[in-house]
């Protein structure tokens, strides 16, 4: 057990930041860096530290994110970056950081929380739950050939496009349970941390007006699409940016990897494939559950689909 958690000192960032390029090789540095220099909802209380023998053993930071449940907006907590030190592991140190982090979401009036993981199974005794969404793999060559009606132009996003997309997402997202509400703010930050590298977000006009959009990384595992919203009455614009993002895994020469909801244009779209395949056992599931007792959240946030994009994820 670590001999204290408490909130990260300013100074000792440096050393988080080396305890997470130890613990996740597979993500660079400046990832979390910039998880944390560049994400305007960060605050010290907010990044946990367990303390053995005066050094930093291990970490938890709570991602303070504003969630819909049944279109309403409660305050919500995204677990990320749980790791302990090497010597450390196998001494309680990340259950002790998440027994603590849940309390400090409680105290904070938080009232959910989500997370992924790799390791559902430790969540999972600390009451979290997996979110089962379908999870698709397709050929890249045959994604860059989707068929599409042609009737859209597929171009790479700027930044005048911002307001615009952030309407396709809110009105996409209305009424639901489980998004994530974003600010005009909060999607600039997302882009210094998403590491869209090799990807990108690729928008959909008709007529010289964007519809529909697109954003896509390069992963280990495979390129992968982080979320894809069109306008009402633009499903078709789906299958033109699914084809921009084959392309680009193509590029790469990577396999298409996408976690999407049920029934969203893009689950479509990739059903169409003849080489995809399909499962709701995510590499990465999402899981969540209620930080408050509250029947009525419990039910909403059980009960109900939760709509979720990997561009939310922490």
């Amino acid at each position: 057990m670590p001999d204290t958690i408490r909130a990260a000192h300013r100074l000792e960032l440096p050393a988080v930041y080396d305890l997470l390029e130890q613990a996740f090789p597979e993500a660079p540095r400046p990832v979390f860096v910039a998880q944390t220099e560049h994400d305007s909802t960060f605050r010290l209380h907010h990044a946990r530290v367990a303390i053995i023998d005066g050094q930093v053993a291990g970490y938890v930071r709570i991602f303070a994110r504003t969630m819909l449940v049944r279109g309403v907006p409660v305050a919500a907590g995204g677990i990320g970056s749980v790791a302990a030190r090497q010597d450390a592991r196998g001494r309680g140190v990340a259950t002790a950081l998440m027994r603590d982090a849940i309390e400090q979401m409680r105290k904070r009036g938080m009232l959910v929380s989500f997370l992924f993981s790799g390791v559902p199974g430790f969540y999972e005794r600390l009451g979290y739950r997996i979110v089962r969404e379908p999870y698709f793999e397709a050929d890249a060559r045959e994604a860059a050939a989707t068929p599409h009606t042609g009737l859209y132009d597929v171009r790479a996003m700027t930044e005048r496009d911002v307001p615009r997309l952030l309407a396709i997402y809110r009105r996409s997202i209305a009424g639901g349970t489980g998004a994530i509400a974003r600010t005009a703010r909060t999607w600039r930050d997302a882009a210094h941390w998403l590491a869209e590298d090799g990807g990108g977000c690729f928008v959909a006009e008709r007529n010289g007006v964007p519809v529909a959009y697109l954003r896509s990384r390069c992963r280990t595992y495979g390129h992968q699409i982080l979320e894809a919203e069109c306008a009402p009455r633009h499903d078709g614009a789906v299958p033109a940016l699914l084809a921009a993002a084959g392309r680009r895994a193509l590029e790469h020469r990577e396999r298409l990897v996408v976690l999407a909801p049920d029934d969203h244009p893009l689950a479509t779209a990739m059903r169409a494939l003849a080489s995809v395949t399909e499962t709701t056992d995510a590499r990465f599931p999402m899981m969540a559950r209620t930080i408050v007792d509250d029947p009525a959240l419990d039910r909403a946030f059980s009960e109900e689909p939760l709509y979720f994009w990997n561009s939310d994820r922490i």
